[in-house]
């Protein structure tokens, strides 16, 4: 049974305005085995507790910390911070820790600003300028040619990758409001994407996505009219089941996502020039059971991808556990599985609700235990990792 590999999830502007060197050593003192670095970046307000330059951090959208190369990219070529070739990533690389690329991919404002043309669109027709679409051609070759130059840099083993599919409704947009009561139906239906180059992929494949549109524009409109049928917003997760359930042209749809992801990654997984790769469990559907609505389907992938990030952040340890269970389910393989915790306020109350959930997750095979994020951490959480590594190691 291979030994636990306690990993840290780590920005670059932390690791710099630590010190390379001081940063390293910490890692090494709190038992880090692995570092989950950020090499392209979405937009974000950020307090960040223990750095010594800036409290809170503003990083810009589709932005690179590290040197790519720009001319495979083409007009997409991220926006480079002055990190990217400060030397922090080569003075990390020599310092011997083994190293994972944690790359955003379709969760790029940037592009999405300039290029609406590669964005997901509502069954209203409005842009998420926020959120790539994925069977967009250029949109394809963008995020092949991202992971190849980042691969080429032959710092990182892995890849990891995050906003791989689709985003959708409810990401954390600025001053996001919905004043009725949107539950997981309404949200799931503002989530489809009916954009130019879906339709193309759908008529293809011999699904008018148009018909599909107008019906759930009329399911939309029919729930947000009743804005007074709830004092809060519903839990009706049981109607996206029946929804898909009873509606072959959703089903054709939803395949065809899935088969738009699992290809996408595939083709990564070819052009990381023999990095592995790893895929997150959710960007923004909550539990990695729902993770099919981004389109990436865990059992199609589990031979194609090292492993899978499953992002446990909430404090419900059951719910946790349950997404465990369903996740070993879906890949067969507990080593396929990093059990991802954000150690924060409020999704982790106290120390004793990590190690419950660690504790499951070591009890049924998983040995990979990742922890968000060494930059929002104050002391006293920051600490948790070593004690963690050190309850980890004795059990084994």
């Amino acid at each position: 049974m291979p030994s636990p590999s306690i990993e840290l999830f780590a920005y670059p502007w932390d690791i710099a305005d630590t010190g390379v060197a001081a940063f390293a050593a910490e890692c090494r003192r709190l038992g880090v085995t692995r570092l989950h670095v950020t090499t392209l970046y979405h937009s974000g307000k950020f307090l960040l507790p223990r750095n010594g330059a800036t409290k809170v951090a503003l990083p810009a959208g589709g932005t690179a910390y590290v040197p790519l190369d720009g001319g495979s990219l083409g007009e997409l070529a991220p926006a480079e911070d002055p990190l990217a070739r400060a030397g922090w990533l080569e003075e990390l690389a020599a310092e011997g820790l083994p190293l994972s690329a944690w790359t955003v991919f379709h969760h790029n404002s940037r592009i999405g600003g300039r290029r609406p043309d590669l964005t997901v669109r509502n069954a209203f027709g409005d842009s998420y300028p926020f959120a790539l679409c994925p069977h967009h051609p250029e949109v394809r070759r963008y995020s092949v040619a991202l992971a190849r130059s980042i691969a080429s840099l032959r710092v990182f083993d892995t890849l990891d990758l995050e906003s791989i599919g689709w985003l959708g409704y409810e990401h954390g947009h600025h001053h996001e409001v919905a004043a009725g009561p949107i539950g997981p139906y309404e949200k799931f239906l503002l989530s489809l994407c009916f954009c130019p180059a879906c339709a193309a992929v759908a008529r293809a494949d011999g699904l008018d996505l148009e018909a599909l549109a107008a019906r759930v524009r009329t399911l939309l409109l029919a729930k947000l009219a009743a804005d007074d049928s709830g004092t809060r917003p519903h839990a009706n997760m049981e109607q996206v089941a029946a929804l898909v359930a009873q509606s072959p042209e959703l089903q054709h749809l939803i395949r065809l996502r899935l088969e738009a992801v699992t290809g996408l990654v595939r083709d990564i997984v070819a052009a990381a020039g023999g990095a592995k790769v790893s895929v997150f469990t959710s960007s923004f559907v909550g539990s990695p059971g729902n993770i099919w609505m981004e389109g990436v389907a865990l059992r199609a992938l589990r031979d194609a991808v090292d492993g899978f990030h499953l992002l446990a952040y909430t404090p419900d340890t059951c719910a946790v556990n349950d997404d465990l269970l369903y996740c070993l389910s879906e890949v067969d393989d507990p080593a396929r599985l990093n059990l991802t915790l954000n150690l924060g306020l409020p999704v982790t109350p106290a120390l004793g609700d990590a190690l419950a959930k660690i504790e499951f997750a070591r009890r049924h095979g998983v040995r990979r235990f990742s922890f968000f994020n060494y930059g929002f951490l104050g002391s006293g959480r920051l600490e948790w990792i070593a004690r963690i590594a050190a309850a980890v190691s004795k059990t084994g």
